[in-house]
């Protein structure tokens, strides 16, 4: 079907900040790559609704209220975020004065976001399909109504709202702010922001919270050319991300002088990494930089293995610390498991025409899956 109007938001690879962002005011870095959640919105007559995402084979039909954009319809659990996010837009359109039509959105993936396993079961890929939808399907359903995504940073915060109402948890929120501004250093915005936000919120509660100062802070950093990204998958069973942050956060309780005493190591770390490839981005002594970027790099990565071993969860266990150190030897500048780590995927820079040689070694290995995905740095596209 054709669409009135189509917005689409991208994948990220988290590289400095994994479990440590989830404190503030440490920070992130994450950079968006060249796969997509698309979403497009067509209007219908007489406050109809439709809600697809055919490659779930979801679909779900209600209604709209013209004047609230309060959504009257049943979602399988497939559909629970994209309707979410649906009904937290047309609410915040509602909060405009606007008159709301009826709404038929629909949602892909790029296939990068999922990848086939055996006896033919599907795995995400752990480049963030979930905060890209939320993004992609607010900026579409805001584009149609003509209503600005900037003021107030409305679209970043109407997501991260959306994401918190639909998953009942209030994450760091690193992945939707990349969906939305692209490649950047992140500090978290305070938990108390979404705590208190009721469930059965008013259009006026929605309005203020949008209007307000949240406390996070997004510092755009495009990665330097000088690296290419290689990212791959591991065929099997992968890390719960929920589970994982439920395991250091229960080191946490036990133990919380020793984790804050580490988890400020992790962030120095990262602050010397981030500062490296600042320098890099103005063009400021490379080889140095460089050198600065690894070694800070690879600290805040054996710290974080650390982290795992405490908190008894495989963030990094000493197989893939192997892949990682061989990876280093066959073409990779740097390599890590993103994000929460595990068993989930593995992702590399690489320097002077490398990368290739990095594929090459990873096609090797049994049960790993090369996925052909590049670094764009841009957030999402309407």
């Amino acid at each position: 079907m054709g669409f009135d109007t189509e917005a689409k938001a991208p994948g990220k690879i988290l590289w400095l900040g994994g479990y440590s962002v989830l404190e503030r005011p440490n920070i992130g870095f994450v950079t968006t790559v060249n796969a997509y959640v698309h979403a497009g919105v067509k209007s219908l007559d007489d406050g109809m609704l439709e809600i697809r995402a055919p490659q779930l084979g979801a679909a779900s039909h209600g209604r709209v209220d013209p004047d609230t954009g309060f959504l009257s319809v049943a979602a399988p659990k497939g559909l629970i975020l994209l309707k979410t996010s649906v009904e937290v837009a047309m609410r915040y359109v509602a909060c405009k004065g606007i008159r709301l039509k009826g709404l038929s959105i629909e949602t892909r993936n790029d296939p990068a976001f999922s990848y086939a396993v055996h006896a033919g079961k599907i795995a995400k890929s752990g480049l963030g399909s979930s905060a890209a939808v939320s993004v992609a399907s607010i900026a579409a359903v805001l584009k149609a109504y003509n209503v600005s995504m900037s003021e107030d940073d409305a679209l970043h915060k109407l997501a991260q709202t959306a994401h918190s109402i639909a998953t009942g948890k209030i994450g760091s929120g690193f992945d939707i702010a990349a969906a939305v501004h692209g490649s950047i250093i992140y500090r978290r915005y305070s938990p108390g922001v979404l705590k208190g936000f009721p469930a059965a919120y008013s259009n006026e509660d929605l309005r203020l919270l949008i209007s307000r100062k949240w406390d996070y802070k997004i510092e755009k950093l495009a990665l330097p050319m000088a690296f290419s990204l290689s990212f791959a998958n591991f065929l099997g069973e992968g890390m719960v991300t929920t589970a994982a942050i439920g395991s250091v956060s229960e080191f946490k309780e036990k133990e919380p002088g020793r984790y804050m005493e580490l988890i400020g190591k992790i962030n120095s770390e990262n602050e010397g990494a981030v500062n490296a490839l600042r320098n890099l981005a103005n063009g400021k002594d490379e080889e140095n930089n460089l050198a600065l970027f690894k070694s800070a790099f690879e600290r805040g990565r054996l710290l974080t293995k650390q982290l795992g071993t405490l908190s008894r969860v495989g963030i990094e266990d000493d197989d893939m610390t192997k892949l990682i150190e061989e990876s280093t030897s066959n073409g990779a500048f740097v390599a890590k498991l993103p994000g929460a780590g595990g068993r989930d995927s593995i992702a590399a820079l690489s320097l002077n025409g490398n990368a290739g040689k990095l594929v090459e070694f990873w096609r090797t290995r049994k049960g790993m899956k090369v996925l052909g995905i590049k670094i764009v740095n841009e957030g999402v596209i309407y």
